[in-house]
C-alpha cells in the first residue's frame, strides 16, 4: 500500500495545489485508530458537560459503539494518514476478484483520506471546527461530502472510479450495514455516514454548478454552515436568515423557568436530521427536502441530560415553525401518529388536552400524548404541541407527566408570543 500512498498523495496535489509532503502513511492496529478517535471525541463531548465524570461515562458510550469501524482515517494532530490493517484485510475481501478493480479501490480510499488532509492544511479544518454537535453534524456532511466529490473528480482522470463505486458498496451496499470508512475524526456522527457521504457530495456538486460555485465551496470549507438541514438544500447557500431562526428556537426553549433548565441538567445541541436515506427512492427524496426545507422554516433539535445521573437518558426534544398553521396540524398529526406503538396508551379526547394561551382569539393550543410502560416503574412519554405554526415533540421517561406537559406549554407560549 505504501507505493499506492505515494500515488495517491501525487494524485491529490496536482489536483488540489496543495503539498502534502508532511503527511505521513501508517498501517496500525484496532486500538491506534481507537486511542485517535477517543482524543477527538473527547474535546467535543467535554465542551458540552460541566461534570467530568458525567462527559467521561458519556464517552465510554460512545467509544464502545465504534471500536473496530475505522478502516483509515487522516489523524490531523500526527498529520498522518493511519489504515487500520485487520479492517483493510476485511475491505479487501469484500471485493470483486478482478485486480484493477481491489487496486482501484484501495487507490479511491487512499485518495479520500489524503483530500481531508488537503482540506485541512488549506482551511484549518481542525483548529476552526466547531464544538458542538448539532454543528458537527453538519460539518461532517461538507467535509466528508467535498472530499468523497474531489476523489470522484480525481477517479475520472486516474481510472478509479470502479474502486470508488466498490467502496461504496463495502459502506452502503444492501448485504453490509454502515460502516466507518475514511470518517475524519472530526465527526461524531454516528449511524448518519451514509447522510455525509451522499447528502454531502450531492451538496459539493450542487455548489459546483453555481457560477461562483468555487468561492461558495472555499467559503463552505472556511466557515462550515450550522444546519444540518442546508446540506439538503444547496440552492440556499448560504442561508442565514433560517439559521437565525434556527438559533431563535434553540433560545426559546432554554429561556424559561423548569428544572429541566437548571443544574444539574444541561442542554445540548443535536440534529432534527437522523440521516436522509432515499437516494434510491427520488420521489420520497424531494418530498422529504421539500418538507425540511420549504415547508418547515426553522427546525432544531436538543436533548436534555441529568448530569448527577451518568446513566440517564436524555429527554429528547425538537422544535419546528411551519410556513402555516395548516401545516404546523398537520405535521403535529403526522407526529403522533408514528408514535402509536405496540402497549402505549394514547390520551382521551380525541388525542389532545389545551395547552394555555395568552390570546383569547387564537385558536387552542393541542397537545397530544401517548405513554408506555418503561423500566424501573417509569413511563416513557412522547408529547407532540402544537400552537400556531409551532410544534414541539418531546419524548423521555419519569414518573409522571407533570414536567413534561409543563415544559410543552410553557415552550409554546414562548413561542406562540413572538410569532
Amino acid at each position: 500500500m505504501r507505493p499506492m500512498f505515494e500515488h495517491a498523495r501525487k494524485l491529490v496535489e496536482q489536483h488540489t495545489g496543495q503539498d502534502l509532503a508532511k503527511i505521513t502513511f501508517n498501517i496500525v492496529s484496532d486500538s491506534v485508530i481507537t486511542d485517535e478517535v477517543n482524543y477527538e471525541t473527547q474535546r467535543l463531548i467535554h465542551s458540552q458537560f460541566a461534570n467530568p465524570r458525567f462527559a467521561n461515562n458519556f464517552l465510554d458510550l460512545v467509544m464502545n459503539g465504534q471500536k473496530g469501524t475505522y478502516a483509515a482515517l487522516y489523524a490531523t494532530r500526527k498529520q498522518q494518514v493511519m489504515v487500520s490493517q485487520p479492517l483493510m484485510q476485511s475491505y479487501q475481501r469484500s471485493l470483486p476478484a478482478d485486480k484493477n478493480i481491489q487496486n482501484a479501490a484501495m487507490l479511491a480510499l487512499l485518495i479520500h483520506e489524503l483530500v481531508h488532509a488537503a482540506d485541512d492544511l488549506r482551511y484549518s479544518i481542525h483548529e476552526n471546527r466547531d464544538l458542538n454537535f448539532r454543528a458537527s453534524f453538519a460539518q461532517s456532511a461538507a467535509f466528508e461530502g467535498h472530499a468523497q466529490w474531489v476523489t470522484r473528480n480525481i477517479c475520472k482522470q486516474a481510472n478509479c472510479l470502479s474502486g470508488l463505486e466498490a467502496l461504496d458498496e463495502f459502506m452502503f451496499g444492501r448485504r453490509n450495514p454502515p460502516n466507518k470508512l475514511t470518517q475524519p475524526v472530526q465527526a461524531i456522527s454516528r449511524n448518519v455516514l451514509e447522510y455525509s457521504y451522499i447528502e454531502g457530495e450531492r451538496f459539493i456538486d450542487k455548489l459546483s454548478k453555481r457560477p461562483n460555485g468555487g468561492a461558495l465551496i472555499a467559503n463552505l470549507l472556511s466557515n462550515p454552515p450550522q444546519d444540518p438541514i442546508q446540506i439538503l438544500d444547496p440552492a440556499s447557500y448560504p442561508n442565514t436568515e433560517r439559521e437565525k431562526r434556527n438559533q431563535q428556537l434553540i433560545s426559546a426553549s432554554t429561556s424559561f423557568n423548569h428544572p429541566w433548565l437548571s443544574s444539574p441538567w444541561t442542554t445540548v445541541e443535536t440534529s432534527p436530521l437522523k440521516g436522509v436515506n432515499l437516494r434510491t427512492d427520488p420521489e420520497r427524496r424531494d418530498a422529504a427536502v421539500d418538507g425540511f426545507t420549504r415547508l418547515i422554516t426553522s427546525m432544531v433539535a436538543l436533548q436534555l441530560y441529568n448530569e448527577s445521573q451518568p446513566n440517564f437518558v436524555p429527554v429528547e426534544l425538537t422544535v419546528l415553525k411551519t410556513e402555516s398553521n395548516d401545516t404546523a396540524r398537520l405535521f403535529a398529526e403526522t407526529l403522533y401518529e408514528n408514535t402509536q406503538v405496540k402497549n402505549a396508551q394514547l390520551n382521551p379526547d380525541n388525542g389532545f388536552v389545551k395547552v394555555s394561551s395568552r390570546e383569547l382569539n387564537r385558536e387552542p393550543a393541542k397537545l397530544y400524548i401517548s405513554a408506555e410502560p418503561a423500566e424501573n416503574n417509569l413511563t416513557y412519554y412522547t408529547m407532540v404541541g402544537v400552537s400556531g405554526i409551532n410544534v414541539v415533540q418531546i419524548s423521555g421517561s419519569g414518573a409522571n407527566q407533570n414536567l413534561f406537559v409543563d415544559y410543552v406549554d410553557k415552550l409554546l407560549l414562548t413561542l406562540t408570543s413572538t410569532d
